[in-house]
């Protein structure tokens, strides 16, 4: 006689309420058009094409060479594609490849209140399950649509934690996030997804010991890989935990050490209220904290082409800055000072700003193609100095400020309360189609980055994924 197959305990629920696991598994699965407000689906859309022409400008970089090099390593598929090569990869590893190229040069989007780096991984894995169930253009939306938001909100629940215990939220939350936009395009059931769910708790990894190292750049890869893993296992019938979320012993309670409830759990409201609309875009490539001084900076600058100041009258400039964020973008000061590489530079307030008095401007050319270390550029970042800012409203908003101590005793300043492409402040339309066509064009012609944005704008018209991704192979 066959003995019953004993129930898992992992599955056992002590309550009838559904988990927030299954909560998030049935927005992820449901979720239609009419459901979405037009503002979420045109921000999703925008987001979509920015964070692609980012990956096709980082796949021109060593790094992006480099991880597509040892992910080809790992096996070989034809599931979907990478970006700007064109090579052929299972669906987990282009996810992984992707992932890693559109937050390579950290210049994709933030969600202010989470702190999260929304699009790379939702892209990297709406892209790769997409390709490999050829899911139509609306499909791959809706899906890319439901990653924002749940990663938002994850992200949200554990904000400023994540970060003051050494954790990238983009790397734990996205993980949720890619296995549920990977669960809606492969069609998974609410169980099977569930479980995948309880799985990327054990998968959901990003430390922010960085150094000189690339690791910051594989997180949202890794996120992609990670979820797309998750739903291959769920569905296979592997079982996960339900509870990953609230559990005395899940992401939560291990990665902040306070467990949400009530009015804090991160489905409240979930469909009615759309923390999607809280994801800035990013107009300059650096650390999103460092956004309004730069915005700051060349208001200032523009007074010095009106002839107020010149260079060579500063003696001394301050920028006041929330005191929590002095070590990740203004400490070491000999360091920030006088970056050694790009990811050094982009991470500094003194050489953002700068770059900005100087040079007018600060994008991937002040980066990557010009020297960083202008002798212009280190003496005007040699006087500039990180304050504590006793008025931030961080991380409600990312404010910033710059004061110019001239020699002769007067005083130059602007603040701002929040940076341009922040929800205070969008890019329009045309901002965002400009950075697009300058990102994309290192890597494909003019024609191609042209009708991507026609496509990726239009996506929910796309039959497949076909035409979009046969434009993202990079001109020899």
């Amino acid at each position: 006689m066959t003995s019953p197959v004993p129930v898992p305990i992992s599955v056992i629920s002590d309550s009838t309420s559904p988990t927030e696991s299954e909560k998030l598994a049935h927005f992820a699965l449901t979720l239609s058009m009419d459901a979405v407000p037009p503002a979420v689906l045109t921000l999703a859309k925008e987001h979509f094409l920015d964070v692609l022409g980012i990956a096709l400008a980082s796949s021109r970089f060593d790094f992006g060479r480099a991880v597509l090099q040892g992910v080809r390593e790992l096996g070989e598929g034809q599931q979907a594609t990478a970006i700007g090569s064109g090579v052929r990869l299972p669906a987990a590893s282009a996810a992984l490849v992707n992932g890693v190229l559109a937050h390579g040069l950290d210049f994709d989007d933030t969600h202010i209140g989470a702190i999260y780096h929304a699009s790379a991984q939702a892209m990297a894995a709406a892209l790769a399950a997409g390709q490999a169930n050829h899911s139509s253009g609306q499909d791959v939306l809706l899906a890319f649509t439901v990653a924002l938001e749940i990663g938002c909100r994850l992200g949200t629940v554990g904000a400023p934690d994540f970060h003051h215990r050494g954790f990238h939220p983009t790397a734990l939350c996205g993980t949720f996030a890619a296995a549920a936009a990977a669960g809606r395009l492969y069609q998974v059931d609410q169980q099977a997804l569930v479980w995948s769910l309880g799985l990327c708790g054990s998968q959901a990894a990003g430390v922010l010991e960085i150094g000189n190292s690339w690791l910051k750049r594989l997180h949202p890869g890794w996120a992609a890989h990670s979820g797309l893993a998750a739903v291959a296992l769920g569905r296979a019938g592997f079982i996960g935990p339900d509870t990953v979320f609230e559990g005395s012993k899940g992401f939560y309670a291990t990665h902040i050490q306070r467990v949400p409830t009530g009015d804090t759990l991160p489905t409240v409201a979930l469909g009615q209220t759309w923390q999607t609309l809280g994801i800035a875009l990013k107009p300059y490539p650096c650390c999103h904290f460092i956004h309004a001084f730069v915005d700051a900076a060349l208001a200032l600058r523009t007074e010095m082409s009106r002839g107020q100041f010149a260079l060579d009258d500063i003696a001394r400039i301050d920028c006041p800055l929330t005191p929590g964020l002095h070590k990740m973008v203004a400490e070491p000061r000999a360091v920030r000072i006088r970056p050694t590489n790009p990811y050094q530079a982009l991470f500094s307030v003194q050489y953002v700003v700068a770059l900005a008095l100087t040079r007018g401007r600060v994008d991937l050319a002040t980066f990557y193609d010009e020297p960083l270390d202008s002798p212009d550029v280190l003496r005007v970042a040699d006087l500039t100095y990180c304050v504590d800012d006793l008025e931030s409203d961080f991380p409600t908003r990312f404010p910033g400020e710059v004061i110019v101590h001239l020699k002769d005793g007067r005083v130059f300043k602007h603040r701002k309360a929040a940076s341009l492409g922040s929800p205070d402040i969008p890019l329009d339309r045309s901002a965002i189609t400009a950075k697009f066509i300058a990102n994309a064009t290192r890597a494909i012609s003019l024609a191609a980055a042209e009708q991507l944005i026609e496509r990726v704008l239009d996506l929910e018209a796309q039959a497949s994924l076909d035409e979009i991704m046969a434009l993202c192979v990079a001109v020899a």
